[in-house]
């Protein structure tokens, strides 16, 4: 996934729109019926029962990418770990590099050989933390090197008599590995698989999986390829890829909840390039590339107005800090901007958005309480957008900023439309 770079004339230019993504989750169990983790699986459409539609890559992507950039690990899984299908590809990429290994349980798809690439990259994720998991394991002895870095093996146990599961649990014995059964759908499977020794339970007797959807906003393609392509380039200045974030608000949000996943301890993000610099140019060249990956050209435009109404808000308070002696505080200022729209934008809250991409507590406070020292730039910016011109005039004339601020909005709104325009 890293590499060469993406020429963005090649994919087709979508608007920015809001749509549905998906995702099915199925708990996993322990011995006492606590629950231990989620299983994440890649599902299309609100109906689908199965994984089917792309190729092992797409799916995976396309999960991790939903799991953490749309709808937030912690907000799917409620604190439990969460099970994450790697296909070799991303195996080999160490993508794994991205997750949280308190969090996130790799499970290694059926299909990836054993070889030398595959041992070296699972002896890596396990010096780093991660629980390896081996998905619907049937192969033979020739995956010894693979089962002796493992920590768990799951196993298909539907259908399978007694005298099966037997052997098959005598055959890992000599492996320090816990076993799973998945597949369990009656009350005596359980109980056979209990006795034998297995460490946990997943199956349609526990839980069928469970389809979540959620709204996200999509970022354009020709975006996501420039800004990877930039990011690759270390000629290119960190002030190029904040103005590349700030033109695509889907960016600036799966920007803030990469940081956020990477569980870096912060007290809060105050601004883009603040969020460029903690999670690093490869690190976010990978996601880039999970997240190009992953998506699919949209057309319809629906949100374009309220996206342009985000860029313009966040632009306008970022200007009035520029002049009016808060410069300092303008890059946190066009955040706090960008994100006061985007709750409507998404269909959620602004409470459960902040829990998602964790900000500064100015910014936080601004957005939740309408407190605080951004609080007068946002509610000025908010009023003259929407026309109150009696409290903006109040409040205008408050900050000092009557005279010029009409020429502030109409530049902000030229800036705004420009940058959409080039996106």
């Amino acid at each position: 996934m890293v590499g060469r770079p993406i020429g963005p004339a090649t994919f087709p230019r979508p608007d920015h729109a809001v749509s549905d993504v998906f995702l099915a989750r199925q708990p996993i169990y322990n011995r006492d019926l606590k629950l231990e983790a989620y299983e994440l699986l890649y599902r299309h459409t609100p109906t689908a029962t199965v994984a089917e539609g792309a190729d092992t890559v797409t799916m995976s992507s396309t999960t991790l990418v939903n799991g953490v950039l749309n709808f937030g690990l912690e907000s799917l899984t409620g604190g439990a770990r969460a099970f994450v299908n790697f296909p070799r590809e991303m195996l080999i990429e160490r993508d794994f590099d991205l997750l949280d290994p308190r969090t996130v349980t790799i499970e290694l798809l059926e299909t990836v050989p054993c070889d030398d690439d595959t041992v070296g990259a699972c002896r890596e994720l396990r010096d780093r933390g991660f629980t390896l998991a081996l998905d619907d394991f049937v192969a033979g002895d020739e995956y010894g090197r693979i089962l002796e870095l493992a920590h768990i093996v799951k196993l298909d146990v539907l259908g399978k008599s007694e005298a099966e599961l037997t052997r098959t649990v005598a055959r890992f014995a000599a492996y320090d590995v816990k076993l799973l059964a998945e597949r369990i759908e009656t009350a005596t499977t359980f109980a056979t698989c209990s006795r034998l020794g297995f460490s946990y339970f997943q199956g349609f007797y526990f839980s069928r999986p469970e389809i979540v959807k959620r709204r996200a906003l999509s970022p354009g393609l020709s975006g996501i390829a420039r800004l990877m392509n930039q990011v690759l380039d270390p000629a290119v200045p960190e002030r190029t890829l904040e103005d590349s974030f700030r033109a695509d608000p889907a960016l600036t949000i799966k920007l803030l909840r990469i940081v956020n996943s990477a569980a870096m301890g912060r007290s809060g993000i105050d601004s883009i390039p603040q969020a460029i610099r903690l999670v690093g140019r490869a690190p976010l060249h990978r996601w880039l590339a999970l997240l190009l990956a992953s998506s699919a050209p949209r057309g319809d435009g629906i949100e374009s107005e309220m996206v342009l109404a985000a860029l313009e808000r966040g632009r306008l308070c970022e200007v009035m800090a520029e002049n009016s002696g808060r410069k300092a505080a303008a890059p946190a200022l066009f955040l706090t901007g960008l994100l006061s729209t985007l709750d409507s934008i998404l269909g959620v809250p602004m409470a459960e958005l902040l829990k998602q991409i964790k900000v500064s507590v100015e910014v936080e406070t601004a957005l939740l309480h309408e407190e605080g020292p951004y609080t007068p730039f946002l509610q000025l910016a908010t009023s003259y957008a929407n026309g109150e011109w009696e409290p903006a005039m109040q409040l205008a004339e408050m900050m000092g900023v009557l005279a010029d601020l009409p020429r502030w909005y109409r530049e902000s709104s030229d800036w705004a439309r420009e940058v959409l325009k080039a996106a």
